[in-house]
């Protein structure tokens, strides 16, 4: 996120894409390959920067949707850019859903998923102040209250089921960015999110709550037509109280960063990187980054990226103390480097191409035993090594002027090694060993529609319920007025029986098909600029 560090409810904290409102968005980029220096010491393969927008002139809107199991939702946007050098983007949600239904893979039939139901309300706001010599001052936040079932895994199954679990969730973001320049900000920050369920809709066990403070400074500096460097500092603190799992604890991180961006004769152009971290837990620690990229043409560029990672242990994987999980406060911090090749250019007729393999080795991979064998209770530790390797190919092609298509490929691979083992192993709960994906888009006049189909195959039959997986998604717009249009959305229209979750180490207590996905789904929805 443009605004960084943002935390939603549970233990994990990480970040949920369903609260940003797609109109809050003003660009996604996808950065490939490691980029340590810069976005932080874990990010492993590459980095998903979602840029928020500011309001660009006076607008409103509201819409509704209505659709499968009861679902409803209303929001409310609001904008406008003031004559002051003030502005503000507002938006406001309110949504609810029954119920949901999966397919049962043994039986074929449709049935409902117990306590799978949700109640969400959010609120977002944005205000911003263009000062002098190019300088803004951006305020936003974001609050999310939610009330939803927590079932658990499908009937059926011997565990985890919960016919009355229940649980809420409060999260509030809120940041205050100072740019000066192009590439540079001051962001303070502060973050607070709780969590409580209930597992047979009584008594509470799990509670958690977080509140995390933090800042954060980014500077870049041209030297020369060949140098610019860029650099920055971060320190973040973390309050972590977890009621259910006997943890309160405070754990804070330091860290700074730099990067030399080079521009060489020939088209080359080669970025150079080393960030320092410093975690009060697990210590400090060092990575660095090399990517270089040849521009050969106007439609083509190659690059080639090496970097270093380091992950660390979660909270309550360390400090847990239930009568079911304990922590493990030997484990050690995920460490390894990944080296990425690509290629982006244009091929006869216009067809886009983008592909890309990577390799990545791992040193003390995190997993979970949940055998009992070694200890009465579950508990962390950490895989001896741990081998990733794939590649990914895209293609678009604008077919006329009103229809696109798009198709790619995945593919991973993913080996572990455990200490006393004499030889690497498939780890078996990867879900897409081989991902095909395929999209049709039709644009012309007031109409707009695009179908979306995806599959999946080489998955391990111990994890999941079939080798293989297809589905079709569709979306269709039509615009009645300037002002109006209406949709209809449909999702999973095959109908089929499938899970992207694996049983993971679960699978000597849960049998395949634990947790479903949606069964077929219809939404019809209309939005109007007032």
């Amino acid at each position: 996120m443009n605004w960084d560090q943002i935390i939603t409810s549970g233990s994990k904290g990480g970040f949920n894409l369903n609260n940003i409102p797609v109109k809050n968005i003003e660009r996604i980029e996808i950065v490939r390959g490691p980029s340590s220096s810069l976005y932080g010491s874990d990010a492993v393969g590459g980095v998903i920067n979602i840029i928020t927008r500011k309001a660009t002139g006076s607008n409103t809107s509201i819409a509704t949707e209505f659709g499968s199991w009861g679902m409803r939702k209303y929001n409310l946007s609001t904008e406008n850019k003031l004559t002051n050098g003030y502005s503000y983007l507002i938006t406001a949600e309110h949504k609810k859903q029954d119920n949901t239904e999966y397919k049962n893979a043994a039986t074929g039939k449709v049935e409902t998923l117990p306590q799978s139901y949700v109640e969400q309300d959010s609120v977002t706001m944005r205000l911003d102040k263009e000062l002098s010599a190019g300088r803004t001052l951006s305020f936003q936040f974001e609050h999310v209250d939610k009330d939803f079932g927590f079932g658990g895994t499908a009937p059926g199954q011997p565990y985890w089921h919960y016919e009355n679990g229940r649980g809420e969730s409060k999260d509030d973001n809120m940041a205050l960015t100072y740019h000066f320049g192009t590439d540079n900000l001051f962001r303070v920050y502060r973050n607070h999110s709780t969590e409580e369920v209930s597992y047979d809709g009584a008594t509470i066990g799990y509670d958690v709550e977080r509140t995390a403070t933090g800042a954060e400074w980014q500077q870049s500096k041209r030297l020369s037509d060949q140098h610019t460097l860029v650099g920055g500092a971060d320190w973040r603190q973390t309050d972590f109280t977890y009621v259910s799992q006997g943890i309160d604890d405070t754990y804070s991180t330091k860290a700074i960063f730099l990067e030399d961006h080079w521009t060489l004769p020939s088209n080359w152009t080669l970025t150079l990187g080393s960030r320092y971290d410093d975690h009060s837990i697990i210590g400090d620690h060092v990575t660095s980054r090399l990517t270089a990229n040849r521009k050969i043409n106007t439609a083509t560029n190659i690059y080639a990226s090496w970097g270093q990672f380091v992950k660390s242990p979660q909270v309550e994987d360390l400090f847990s103390n239930t009568l079911y999980f304990v922590g493990n406060p030997n484990l050690r911090p995920e460490t390894g480097d990944t080296v990425t090749l690509g290629m982006n250019t244009e091929l006869a007729g216009g067809t886009k191409l983008q592909a890309s393999i990577f390799s990545s080795r791992v040193k003390d991979a995190i997993d979970y035993d949940y055998s009992y064998t070694k200890n009465p209770r579950g508990y962390a530790y950490n895989i001896d090594n741990q081998k990733r390797q794939g590649l990914d190919i895209n293609l678009t092609h604008q077919l006329s002027p009103h229809w696109s298509a798009s198709a790619g490929y995945s593919y991973v691979k993913i080996k572990n090694k455990d200490a006393d083992a004499t030889d690497y192993s498939n780890d078996l709960s990867n879900s897409q060993p081989n991902g095909y994906r395929l999209g049709v888009q039709y644009d012309q006049d007031k109409w707009n529609a695009g179908l979306t189909v995806r599959a999946a195959t080489g998955r391990s039959l111990e994890q999941f319920t079939s080798k293989s997986y297809v589905t079709f998604d569709l979306v269709t717009n039509y615009k009645i007025s300037p002002d109006t249009r209406v949709y209809i959305k449909g999702y999973n229209l095959l109908n089929r029986a499938y899970e992207l979750k694996s049983l993971s180490t679960f699978g000597a207590y849960l049998s395949a098909g634990a947790y479903p996905m949606a069964s077929r789904s219809f939404y019809i929805g209309v939005e109007h600029r007032m």
